[in-house]
């Protein structure tokens, strides 16, 4: 492999240029990367409010079930003293 010459300062400054457009680009780049971040965490946030809502509605639906099999005992509870009653009483 021959030996190559030192890049003349005209070689120098084409490839400053060319990484000056880079780093601009790459800022650019990253620049609507954080915007688009700032949507996906706002995103995130509505999607917990969500979860957080659908949990509460799960807590209260499995809260109703117990509180209905409860008037469904106390019912079943009272219907039997009645009948026993019912039974006495004749």
């Amino acid at each position: 492999m021959p030996a190559r010459n030192p890049p003349t300062d005209q070689e120098i400054a084409q490839r400053m240029t060319g990484l000056e457009q880079g780093i601009v680009e790459l800022t650019k780049a990253v620049d609507a990367m954080r915007g688009d971040l700032s949507d996906v965490k706002v995103g995130v946030d509505e999607t917990r409010d969500i979860v957080k809502a659908w949990e509460a509605v799960k807590t209260g639906g499995r809260f109703v079930k117990w509180l209905g099999a409860l008037a469904a005992a106390i019912a079943a509870i009272v219907v039997a003293i009645k009948g026993g009653i019912a039974l006495a009483i004749k």
